[in-house]
């Protein structure tokens, strides 16, 4: 197994939040269109037991999910904090590969409070909400008194989005991801693509492609990771890889894409944990470089479409 840290630079306003899942299956439906169908459902049926690849959520300028851990017990004198530091959900990647050897949530909570710090966890990215009619599929007009709520999130013309990829190197090489991201990001990423949302392109000028990243890397003294993904603990060896300690949880509601998402484009809900959700590991001696699974029962068409729920680790060690 390999590992991938890739930069991109978005071009134009997002619709769809970059989660872990979603890349995953957006990159399943360009590897079926370019690589072929036959091929991609090959890799699908045989995908529990040969893994084939994960992603990352997508991390605005570094800024890595603040690990939910045991929480900091506040004293008098830090309340006045502690409302804002329970709705930080950021910390610098510098902060966490400098303490994930001894992380602790009351360091955390200092360093969230220092106010040279302060500036530095939240992305500079607007979001705005924008009410917008229902439209009858069938009649193509639009349905009188329904209206609904669209985020597009507007980014910084200098603001850059990692995201890692872990990948099974005997079934996909690091070319051919870059390949087909890049057509993923020219052709735009998620809603309303065809309207030009989603774009972006892979800054390899300013930021080198950085393979086998060294904050990915396992050290000894690890006890614990943090989620880098969206998903959800997987079995190995007839039991669960891992155990949640403390975590975040969403309700999704996912759609199909590609061809099927014109017709019945609903898949069934599912809950997932969130980046930051920190696990324990089930067996001490063996430690792995990926957590988390695939939902093959999340589709009506069968279990070929499935929901990519892996869990990327940032190894560290909690108290």
């Amino acid at each position: 197994m390999k590992s991938l840290k890739i930069y991109i630079k978005p071009l134009s306003s997002f619709k769809t939040k970059l989660h872990s899942d979603t890349l995953f299956g957006q990159f399943c439906w360009m590897y079926g269109y370019i690589k072929g169908f036959d091929k991609l459902e090959k890799i699908i049926e045989n995908i529990e037991n040969n893994f084939f690849i994960a992603f990352s959520d997508g991390f605005i300028n570094n800024l890595m999910p603040r690990p939910i851990i045991k929480p900091h017990s506040f004293e008098d004198k830090e309340l006045v904090n502690a409302k804002e530091y329970k709705n930080t959900e950021s910390i610098t990647l510098d902060f966490l590969v400098k303490n994930r050897k001894n992380l602790d949530d009351s360091a955390i909570f200092q360093f969230c409070c220092e106010p040279e710090n302060k500036s530095k966890l939240e992305p500079n990215i607007l979001t705005l909400s924008v009410l917008k009619n229902a439209v009858n599929r069938f009649t193509g007009t639009t349905l009188e008194g329904r209206l609904y709520n669209s985020e597009e999130t507007y980014f910084e013309k200098d603001m850059f989005i990692a995201i890692y990829i872990k990948y099974n190197e005997e079934i996909i090489s690091k070319d051919e991801i870059l390949d087909l991201i890049k057509l993923i990001g020219g052709l735009g990423f998620g809603k309303d693509a065809s309207t030009g949302k989603g774009k972006f392109v892979i800054d390899e000028k300013d930021s080198p492609i950085i393979e086998n990243p060294e904050e990915l890397s396992l050290f000894d003294e690890a006890n614990a990771f943090m989620t880098l993904s969206h998903g959800i603990p997987g079995s190995y060896n007839g039991k669960p890889d891992c155990e949640i300690n403390y975590g975040k949880i969403l309700t999704k509601f996912p759609k199909h894409g590609g061809f099927l998402s014109n017709g019945d484009y609903f898949k069934n809900p599912f809950i997932v944990y969130k980046p930051g959700s920190t696990f324990l590991f089930n067996d001490e001696s063996d430690k792995r470089e990926i957590y988390g699974t695939v939902l093959n029962n999340i589709s009506r068409h069968g279990k070929s479409h499935i929901q990519g729920t892996y869990l990327i680790p940032f190894f560290i060690k909690i108290k």
